[in-house]
């Protein structure tokens, strides 16, 4: 099994927790690769030749037992590097993606047992995302996106999508995890959203907002 399958099994396994939901369509698939249509459905047949997915026509797909093990594996890995780089070795939360994604396929399981324990038992990574334990066992992902809370709501940032381009704009805002924003003003026209954090007012573009995630106070 090759790095791009596992990187495949690995987001459709997050897609399906993310969006609490049994089958992940292939364009949802396409979107979070920013790969075309045909390259996706290329790779999906693959990875059902070699039983990792079931496909279901005009439905989606989801993984089998065998496809859900090593997803888990993988992002166990990945999440347990992250915690280890970022409060280890003082990597910043916009860059230790690449570096964790190289570790996480080169990694035995006895490493990585030996890092979670090493870390004291993490259960989130940096960026909010949970960390499945040695059974896979993991805590809840945050699903309420800051796009869908209203005008005066105070909203938590507890999870955000691992993008170094949206991490960049967070450091630039100074908005980090776990900050708690006010919501001041929603624009549908401009699609874009006023939010205050720290007495700052900032900014942000309905896109962004789909991309921060955590619970309304």
């Amino acid at each position: 099994m090759n790095r791009a399958e596992e990187d495949y099994i690995k987001t459709i396994y997050e897609l399906t927790i993310e969006k609490k939901q049994p089958l992940i369509k292939t364009n949802e698939l396409s979107d979070r690769f920013g790969y075309t249509d045909q390259s996706v459905n290329e790779m999906v047949k693959r990875l059902e030749a070699k039983h990792l997915v079931t496909f279901i026509p005009y439905k989606g797909l989801s993984l089998t037992n065998k496809g859900k093990q090593i997803a888990i594996r993988m992002i166990r890995s990945h999440r347990i590097w992250e915690v280890f780089l970022t409060e280890k070795l003082g990597f910043s939360w916009e860059t230790v993606h690449e570096d964790a994604e190289m570790l996480e396929h080169a990694t035995s399981e006895r490493l990585v047992e030996k890092l979670y324990e090493y870390l004291d038992r993490p259960k989130y990574c940096q960026h909010g995302n949970p960390i499945p334990d040695f059974k896979g066992h993991m805590e809840s992902s945050a699903t309420h996106a800051l796009l869908d809370t209203q005008i005066s709501d105070r909203f938590k940032i507890t999870r955000v999508l691992d993008s170094k381009e949206l991490l960049i704009f967070l450091n630039e805002k100074n908005i980090k995890l776990y900050d708690i924003l006010t919501i001041i003003e929603k624009d549908d026209f401009n699609q874009t959203m006023t939010i205050k954090n720290n007495n700052k007012e900032h900014i942000v573009s309905y896109k962004t907002a789909r991309m921060l995630f955590g619970d309304v106070m």
